[in-house]
């Protein structure tokens, strides 16, 4: 579901299918719920186009982010990729990442920051 919304929000919007740019979609498809690391997916990528550099990669990200398919998060100074844009918890744990939809705490820390919530990572012990 979210790689058919990808490709349709790309091309209205204009971005050419480039064959990297659908290979980022399907590779995000299919590890995205795992809140991969950018240079992870620059490794997957990598292995059908050796010569992609990571600027490349990252803007294609920004892209995606732009049209609100993605939100990028820093965990232990690695940038990694969210494809969960509702406002939501991370619950970290080690390299896992689960993700908490608990309205009542969304709406609490809306409350107490008067901000709207995006995205809120707890570091478990």
């Amino acid at each position: 579901m979210w790689k058919e919304k990808a490709i349709r929000m790309l091309k209205e919007n204009n971005y050419k299918l480039t064959p990297q740019r659908l290979k980022l979609v399907e590779i995000l498809n299919r590890v995205g719920t795992e809140h991969p690391p950018l240079k992870g997916v620059l490794e997957e990528l990598r292995k059908e186009f050796p010569t992609m550099s990571f600027s490349t990669l990252y803007s294609n990200v920004l892209t995606l982010k732009e049209l609100g398919l993605l939100e990028l998060f820093s965990l232990d100074g690695e940038t990694r990729i969210e494809l969960n844009t509702e406002p939501h918890i991370n619950l970290i744990s080690g390299d896992k990442v689960i993700d908490l939809k608990d309205r009542e705490i969304i709406e609490e820390i809306e409350r107490k920051t008067g901000k709207k919530v995006k995205l809120v990572n707890v570091i478990l012990d």
